[in-house]
């Protein structure tokens, strides 16, 4: 039997069941030579299937439990999910499920904030199942492949940068002592104050600044010596780029500065804040809605930044506009064709959902805007469901991306 007919057996067997329980995936569903994967969730259903796909376009997919946010990692190490309890880790020997655990007890999360590779290994935060509980973060070592988790206030928001082993987080002060039992609490007095704060996988936790924006800051931005650029948008609807020092011993008002986006005259200012940034060739990158932007990188002294349009991402007909991923030069979304496919409104719900009979892996290039086709996926006589889905993660081979740069 070849690994593409057990894991549809598998799937078969656990929509069988009736139950809505998901089965336990199977252990010899490995990475082969797969350069993209992608997490699929079907409308109205609790599982989700993790669909690996070749440089020729071919699928192979597992059922998994459904955890709201859901995201996938790629290092060299292999690939990382998770569902409600386990953390799974798929590489070319196979997959292994390590189940959830904290103190002895088994610990099930109800959504994912984040997923970061972290030196060796990939860190996770979570929000727990009950909500009476505390939010937990899970490190995946990646040499070994084991998972540990420990409760901490860091689980229950967005990262806002990975700077070699330190992970800064953009969230709020608690009393609650951060992975290890040795390390600092944060004063009372700083409790829901936006801080960027670096903690340590192994060793603790500190505070470079307790400044307080309007709005917490976004999702995982990058960090580059030293530097933390991070978007977000202000109560008055401005956009800036706030840059954050994280060297220790930096002078209170040095250590994040804001930087307001003057966008160009005929642009009416984007809708919804900066998202996904990044940096390279020495310029900042980012996008709002599904339009990309640029600027030069801003230095440590407050100015406005003027920002040139980059082009338009393809990734919006029924499919999730945050699925998309950053190489050194492009950006990488998955599309489908919308004047080929049925888009339908489901009752009691305004969300649009798409019927897949085509999908695509879609580079933009950084530099220039422009986009190109870099794989088009298969979906007719596939093990997972193409009619009322989305797709809501993805990540690609490293090793395939390093190949196919341009």
């Amino acid at each position: 039997m070849t690994r593409r007919v057990a894991a549809m057996a598998v799937a078969s067997a656990a929509l069988l069941s009736g139950c809505g329980q998901v089965g336990p995936p199977p252990k010899d569903f490995a990475t082969e030579d797969a350069v993209l994967a992608m997490r699929i969730h079907e409308g109205g259903e609790d599982s989700s299937y993790l669909v690996l796909v070749s440089a020729k376009g071919e699928t192979r997919a597992i059922e998994l439990g459904r955890v709201e946010g859901a995201a996938i990692s790629w290092t060299e190490d292999g690939i990382t999910t998770s569902d409600r309890s386990h953390d799974y880790v798929i590489d070319e020997k196979g997959l292994t499920a390590n189940e959830r655990t904290s103190g002895g007890n088994e610990i099930e999360t109800q959504h994912e904030w984040y997923r970061v590779p972290v030196g060796a290994g990939t860190l996770i935060g979570f929000s727990p199942e009950d909500g009476s509980k505390d939010p937990f973060v899970t490190y995946i070592d990646g040499d070994s492949g084991k998972a540990t988790t420990r409760v901490s206030p860091y689980g229950q928001t967005s990262t806002a940068a990975v700077c070699g082993e330190r992970v800064f987080s953009s969230g709020r002060g608690t009393d609650t002592k951060a992975f290890e039992d040795d390390s600092g609490s944060i004063p009372e007095s700083q409790l829901n104050r936006a801080a960027l704060t670096s903690a340590y996988p192994h060793d603790g936790a500190d505070i470079l600044s307790t400044l307080e924006p309007s709005t917490f800051p976004g999702t995982t931005s990058p960090c580059v010596d030293g530097i933390v650029y991070e978007g977000w948008e202000n109560d008055a609807d401005q956009h800036l780029v706030r840059v954050w020092n994280t060297a220790k011993g930096t002078p209170a008002a040095q250590v994040a500065v804001d930087h307001e986006i003057v966008y160009p005259e005929d642009d009416s200012s984007p809708i919804g804040g900066p998202a996904r940034v990044t940096v390279s060739d020495g310029r900042l990158f980012w996008v709002v809605d599904n339009t990309m932007w640029s600027a030069p990188l801003p230095t440590t002294e407050a100015a406005p930044i003027r920002a040139r349009e980059v082009g338009y991402l393809e990734g919006t007909a029924g499919l999730n506009a945050e699925v998309m991923t950053y190489a050194s030069n492009a950006a990488y979304t998955v599309t489908n064709e919308s004047e080929l496919h049925e888009r339908f409104t489901r009752r009691r719900s305004d969300r649009v959902w798409t019927e897949l009979t085509e999908l695509s892996l879609v580079r933009t290039d950084l530099a220039t805007g422009k986009a190109s086709l870099a794989l088009e996926v298969g979906v007719k006589d596939v093990d997972f469901p193409t009619k009322d889905t989305r797709v809501t993660a993805m990540a690609i081979n490293p090793e395939w991306l390093a190949e196919n740069s341009e």
